[in-house]
């Protein structure tokens, strides 16, 4: 069991470099459920983005439904034969912490079924909120378990602002590779809705980020009109940190700071996502720990 926690810690820190620093704040039965979880959702993600991505939209609309079969299994403890590298871990952090929903993952499995080829425009806020619950708000579902309360606090009465901090760092997310969708995948996240608000057409992205060129004013305005989104729902998610376990409130303000850093990286990159990839260097992470720990100990969450 630990040789694959050992394994999920490693393709954490391989593959989410911010995620991982802060699971480094955690209690170590704490960070080793987070990285169990990392690595199952992870694992997810590579069926439809990955080195290894199945080929074609039926490949990988089968291999997910037998990903979801395979939880239930899992889940259900019907059957341990099989089990991977990294499942190991999985199955043990579910039974050290009981109190885990299995609906959060089924919800992940479908958001990965809406990142199928063919299958992704978002007309509306709606539609993109429905993926960045399923894809990221999940995660913090998962963990909220691992997590724990403050005492009085009760799981459902934290899962509101868990979400909203989902929401938050997956428009972080989308806002950070835009370029890097466009180029690579022919894929464009943000709603159709927005782009006809500031006059900004899918040929623009898709062209701007393949051969380069000028940022215009009205995709400025959009990529702020998103910061402005993403910054609403990191402050509601603020607002829940209070609610943890005294030893989950740096780690998760940890990673909610660092995130919304991306987002100012964004600006001071003039909102060229398009060839600059906004990210934060090891030593603003580190600058950033006195002050977020100084915030844990006063209470001072969600009072900006």
């Amino acid at each position: 069991v630990s040789e694959s926690y050992e394994e999920c810690k490693s393709l954490t820190a391989e593959y989410a470099k911010t995620f991982y620093l802060a699971t480094l704040a955690m209690e170590d039965a704490k960070a080793r459920a987070t990285w169990a979880i990392y690595a199952w959702c992870r694992r997810v993600d590579e069926i439809v983005d990955g080195d290894t991505a199945a080929q074609t939209p039926e490949e990988m609309q089968a291999m997910l439904d037998e990903w979801m079969d395979r939880l239930d299994r899992m889940w259900g403890g019907q059957s341990r034969q099989g089990l991977d590298k990294y499942d190991i871990a999985f199955v043990d952090m579910l039974q050290k912490f009981p109190g885990s929903d299995i609906e959060p993952y089924r919800d992940m499995v479908k958001g990965m079924m809406m990142d199928i080829p063919d299958k992704v425009v978002y007309r509306s806020w709606d539609d993109l909120y429905l993926y960045c619950y399923r894809v990221a708000s999940t995660v913090g579902l998962m963990t909220l378990p691992v997590m724990g309360t403050a005492p009085g606090v009760t799981l459902e009465q934290a899962k509101d602002p868990a979400v909203a901090l989902g929401i938050a760092l997956q428009i972080t997310n989308i806002l950070r590779d835009v370029g890097e969708d466009a180029r690579d995948r022919g894929r464009i996240y943000l709603p159709v809705e927005d782009l006809e608000r500031f006059g900004v057409t899918e040929d623009y992205i898709l062209k701007t980020a393949r051969e380069g060129g000028e940022v215009s004013d009205g995709y400025r305005k959009l990529m702020q009109f998103e910061i402005d989104r993403a910054l609403s729902y990191y402050a509601q998610a603020e607002k829940g940190i209070p609610m943890l376990s005294s030893g989950a409130q740096l780690p998760v303000g940890l990673a909610a700071e660092l995130y919304k850093e991306i987002l100012d990286q964004i600006v001071e990159n003039g909102y060229d996502n398009f060839a600059k990839r906004a990210y934060v260097s090891k030593e603003r992470k580190l600058l950033s720990l006195p002050a977020l720990w100084l915030k844990t100990v006063t209470g001072g969450w969600g009072k900006d």
